[in-house]
């Protein structure tokens, strides 16, 4: 019989324990499943390096995943050939759920225990930093880094009303307002593609489609493609910046004057000043630093997506 490892956030509390046995049982009519719960990186390596042959099916949000896919890469389990590339379900219990959107996996329950169940493998890409950071999403600088920090007492106080991912609406509108830019060279492949004498608002690669609970920063992504999507959007005047920030919950940034999508394996970011960014890695807020690389790994997990979808073939093409 197949066996599964559901692994939980103990840190979710008891809040979610309805939902997560709903998901039990309806993976528990067609498998063996055993639920761990976690509340730190060696609860999770440790869980991991036990379970043998089970497939792991996360029960979270992003943040639950990255965990997950971050303990793998410590268990040396994300630089395998091609079918030994290790397997991960996932139904989503978070409140963003940028990845899972990015996939078409449902927020319902039982209908994303079923993917797990029977929707196909398809190989999904994730990005490494300089620090050999796993990021299964996104990571950005500039005003999308700032709009993170600014949106997190907003969230928190949205969130006890069930509007929580507007916090992030509410802090890049902030940051828009308030930021001038920074001066960053941008680096795509070896090719400079902004020298740092123009100030940027945001420089992102993407994984997936979305960041902060729903803001479309890379419409059409795909996540298996062996490429990131990235995103450098010049700061211009405020009230323009204002309208990037407005349209990025939408996805109609990409129309506006001054902002360019491309794709590529690698982007390197420099600051021109010696004035530090700050960087936001799968909703994560990292020290500042003076210069960051960013590098996609292809085909790292397999993971099960609904039938039909394709995340290694992008939905469009980036602008020219």
């Amino acid at each position: 019989m197949r066996r599964l490892l559901m692994i939980v956030n103990d840190a979710a509390g008891t809040s979610q324990d309805d939902v997560v046995e709903t998901a039990r049982q309806v993976l528990a009519e067609r498998a063996h499943v055993d639920v761990v719960r976690t509340s730190s990186m060696d609860d999770l390596t440790s869980a991991l390096a036990a379970r043998e042959d089970a497939e792991v099916v996360v029960c979270g949000g992003d943040g639950s995943l990255h965990a997950v896919l971050t303990a793998l890469c410590l268990e040396d389990r994300l630089d395998p050939e091609d079918d030994t590339a290790p397997v991960v379900g996932l139904v989503p219990l978070g409140t963003g759920n940028d990845f899972a959107r990015a996939v078409s996996i449902p927020t319902d329950v039982r209908a994303a225990a079923g993917i797990v169940l029977d929707g196909p493998l398809r190989p999904i890409d994730v990005i490494r930093d300089d620090a050999d950071r796993v990021i299964v999403n996104a990571v950005h600088v500039g005003a999308g880094d700032e709009a993170g920090r600014l949106a997190k007492p907003w969230k928190e106080r949205l969130g006890k009303v069930g509007l929580g991912p507007l916090g992030y609406v509410v802090g890049s509108v902030m940051a828009g307002a308030r930021k001038g830019g920074w001066k960053l060279r941008v680096t795509v492949d070896g090719t400079v593609v902004s020298d740092g004498q123009t100030r940027l608002m945001q420089v992102g690669m993407a994984n997936g489609t979305s960041i902060g609970g729903g803001a479309e920063l890379a419409p059409g992504a795909a996540p298996g493609d062996g490429l990131g999507d990235v995103v450098i959007a010049e700061a211009r005047t405020r009230a323009e910046r204002l309208r990037y920030a407005l349209r990025l919950k939408s996805g109609r940034h990409g129309s506006l004057e001054g902002v360019r999508r491309l794709r590529g394996s690698e982007v390197r970011v420099e600051s021109m000043t010696g004035r530090h960014f700050g960087v936001n890695a799968d909703g994560e807020l990292l020290d500042p630093v003076l210069r960051t690389t960013w590098r996609v790994q292809a085909a790292a997990y397999r993971l099960h997506v609904p039938a039909g979808v394709e995340p290694t073939v992008p939905d469009t093409e980036p602008p020219a």
